[in-house]
């Protein structure tokens, strides 16, 4: 379980920059997130990695200039912001989906795609709620009008359908920074959207078959979601998987990353500055089909919601306010000022209160599970503590008796001096 996490307003920046990085990573990982790899992850994700890694597909158009002028904006962006960084080469880094899709590059109009838009539908996880530089995934479109339905009845913030008002379950996240510190900040804020992301599957799988049927068994451990990370210099890759976490309870998760492959911009001549664009481009063709069949499986095992009327709705209609709280976002408050909305039917208010009392009772695991995290710190700061005072107990003795023996022989000495005197 994670502990309870603030909420910053939709379109708000990123909070969280001037925290030191030992911080973010303790936060990241009281939540169960770790910037490592795990012995659990499966073969078969480690060989589709190296698979994604094979061949030299470079870019055949040109994204936004010619290629032999990216040396001379490599340098020039360096000196600038991260601005310019993301215009001038995230393109060359991580290809645009629908632009490949729309230049014929690639078949798959179902990819959809955001650039820095904040993820206003679901629940954060030890960090500030997520708005990468550039987000893959589905788009609504890609699913059956009745899968669709299936899917907004299903999601709530916890476990999320919709993580833009456009963008179904993310698959692909890229952070470009400027310098050596922005890479570390892009990292950690990758792994937390990549968490989310991954919760989401997980979780669709979790509600849908349960935690011991083998469909779910099969996803622990396969990586799920891949991040890019990038500056004006080097691209880090990584993939997100999870394992249970079975310290904490039944559907309980701890996330890793898998360290796929860095690569250098620069060095080498330039050998290296389009092995990044191949692997995202072969993402796109190859892993991106798998996603949607994995999300298809598990739609396809969901009873069918009872039909909406126009007065009700669905939790994936409401995005989170600045303290959290969960609001409709179709109704306006200038709606009400002229006609009396009729109650909800009774359908609709029982699945409210199911949400709110889900909600409530995740609240309460979360603080329960923090209190408990704090007495064992308060335990084993008491156990140091003893510890330490043992220890000067020690010295303070061994002290003492090197005093006591000092003492003594002075003692021993003004003896002899008196006998042989007398």
């Amino acid at each position: 379980m994670s502990k309870p996490d603030s909420f910053s307003a939709p379109g708000s920046k990123r909070r969280g920059s001037s925290t030191h990085p030992s911080e973010k990573r303790k936060r990241l990982e009281e939540n169960g997130i770790y910037m490592k790899a795990s012995v659990l992850l499966k073969k078969e994700s480690k060989k589709m990695c190296e698979d994604l890694l094979k061949g030299r597909q470079g870019p055949t158009l040109f994204p936004c200039y010619p290629a032999s002028k990216l040396e001379d904006v490599l340098d020039r962006v360096h000196e600038l912001n991260e601005a310019r960084l993301q215009r001038d080469v995230m393109p060359w880094v991580v290809p645009s989906a629908e632009n490949l899709h729309f230049s014929g590059a690639i078949d798959r109009d179902y990819i959809g795609e955001e650039v820095d838009t904040e993820w206003i539908r679901c629940e954060t996880m030890g960090s500030s709620r997520p708005k990468p530089d550039f987000t893959a995934g589905l788009k609504r479109s890609a699913f059956s009008d009745e899968e669709d339905t299936k899917l907004q009845n299903y999601s709530t913030a916890q476990r999320p359908y919709l993580f833009t008002p456009d963008l179904v379950f993310p698959f692909l996240i890229c952070e470009a920074k400027i310098g050596r510190i922005g890479l570390d900040n892009a990292d950690t804020q990758n792994i937390h959207s990549a968490s989310i992301a991954t919760r989401a599957i997980l979780s669709l799988y979790t509600s849908t078959f349960g935690m011991d049927h083998d469909y779910t068994k099969d996803l622990f451990g396969r990586i799920l979601v891949f991040t890019v990370s990038h500056n004006n210099r080097v691209v880090s890759l990584y993939g997100h998987y999870a394992v249970p976490d079975g310290s904490i309870g039944k559907d309980s998760f701890k996330y890793f990353r898998h360290d796929i492959a860095m690569f250098s911009l620069t060095l080498y001549g330039g050998k290296e500055r389009f092995r990044a664009y191949t692997f995202v481009k072969k993402v796109y063709e190859e892993f991106a089909p798998q996603h949607v069949a994995r999300i298809r499986r598990a739609v396809l095992s969901m009873p069918s919601p009872t039909a909406r009327t126009g007065l009700s709705f669905a939790t994936s209609d409401v995005t989170l306010g600045e303290d959290g709280s969960q609001s409709r976002s179709e109704v306006t408050s200038q709606e009400h000022e002229v006609f009396k909305i009729p109650d909800e039917p009774a359908s609709a208010l029982q699945s409210r209160e199911l949400v709110s009392m889900r909600a409530q009772l995740d609240r309460l695991l979360k603080q329960m599970e923090q209190q408990a995290m704090e007495s064992r710190r308060r335990e084993d700061a008491v156990k140091q503590q003893m510890g330490q005072q043992r220890e000067e107990g020690k010295k303070r003795e061994k002290a003492l008796e090197h005093r006591l023996d000092q003492m003594m022989g002075l003692l021993q000495d003004q003896r002899d001096s008196q006998a042989s005197g007398s």
